[in-house]
């Protein structure tokens, strides 16, 4: 693999060690998982890879951060057959179907059938108990008008939202709350910048409602409202306040892995996709290793580029259904490229400082 299909960044604590030791399984303690809808299918292959080998075998404590569809993949790695899991959500979620011009409540139906699917018979009890991972998701608890179901007022409850953000981050305080469902042991991270993050324990009460509750994009998918321990409220995507993290995620003796789907630096919150001037901490990322799907790779996929949610407004449901079957046939190489690259022991060869 002379031209690998995929990139691997890390912060200088992380590429330090790797230039002196490589890289190991064991180094890792903890994972990330972003928001950003269908874009996850690119990184399918490699969450099996890490599943079937890299954590397989696994005996030492993992922790794991997803928000909206990073939290569901996290579901997925939290569940005794971890791989049968991320198979049941794959299929279910490559396989919605809606009408024309679905209603938040037909599209929330939607993601209960594949919320449902995806944990089977014993899902939320594997979670709470696993021996190995630490499941923690975020939610945004929505106040005000961003709150309200009825389409316009949400509507002018996030163009506020969306004004503030452009001051700061915190400006965003009076539209949103940070909140942090963490597993029952406790919180991977203990320092919010920004947002501050009410902490709730994950619990059998919670646990279904918090994982709906990270991937309910506002006016696309109903609010889930008053999550059992958490402040009442309408609970919205996770990625409104933590869309590809901006944390002080920094393991006391080890490092963060992030599978990510671009190859660029991560955006913080949701409304920063399009603030060019808005960046990630550098010190936030000094423990974390990124890999991601090449620039040059994903431009070989359908249309140019990884899967998005514009496809579900493009596309109708089979054209869209097989585009993304295609694209998860292509996506194949990234986990041969990531198992070549640990076999060979090419880690200090391949990884570079972070992108920005």
């Amino acid at each position: 693999m002379a031209n690998l299909p995929l990139k691997i960044f890390a912060g200088k604590d992380a590429l330090q060690h790797i230039r002196e030791h490589g890289l190991k399984p064991d180094d890792i303690k903890m994972i990330l998982g972003a928001s950003g809808g269908p874009k996850w299918l690119s990184l399918a292959a490699m969450d099996k890879y890490l599943l079937s080998e890299w954590f397989a075998d696994r005996r030492e404590p993992l922790h794991l951060l997803g928000t909206s569809a990073g939290g569901w993949r996290m579901a997925c790695y939290a569940q005794n057959d971890a791989l049968a899991a991320h198979a049941r959500l794959l299929d279910a979620y490559v396989e919605q179907r809606y009408s024309a011009k679905p209603t938040p409540g037909e599209v929330a139906a939607e993601c209960r059938r594949m919320l449902d699917i995806l944990l089977g018979d014993h899902g939320l009890e594997e979670i709470l108990n696993h021996p190995v991972m630490r499941y923690n998701t975020m939610a945004a608890r929505c106040r005000g008008l961003t709150g309200s179901d009825t389409k316009w007022l949400q509507t002018a409850g996030w163009i506020g939202a969306i004004g503030a953000n452009l001051v700061s981050r915190s400006a965003m305080r009076p539209w949103v709350d940070r909140v942090l469902f963490h597993h029952p042991d406790k919180p991977p991270i203990d320092h919010f910048p920004h947002l501050p993050a009410q902490q709730v324990a994950l619990t059998a009460d919670n646990l279904h409602k918090a994982i709906l509750a990270t991937g309910a994009i506002p006016l696309v998918i109903s609010g889930i409202r008053d999550i059992h321990g958490a402040p009442q409220g309408t609970y919205r995507d996770g990625g409104i306040t933590d869309y590809q993290f901006d944390l002080p995620v920094l393991p006391d003796d080890g490092f963060v892995l992030y599978p990510h789907y671009f190859a660029k630096a991560p955006k913080g919150g949701w409304f920063d996709k399009k603030l060019r001037w808005r960046t990630v901490s550098r010190e936030h990322y000094r423990k974390t290793i990124i890999i991601a799907p090449s620039w040059e790779f994903a431009a070989t996929l359908p249309g140019g580029h990884i899967p998005d949610l514009e496809d579900f407004y493009d596309f109708d449901n089979e054209p869209r259904i097989q585009r993304w079957r295609k694209v998860l046939g292509q996506c194949e190489v990234l986990g041969d490229a990531l198992d070549h690259i640990h076999s060979q022991n090419r880690w200090a060869e391949v990884a570079e400082p972070l992108p920005w």
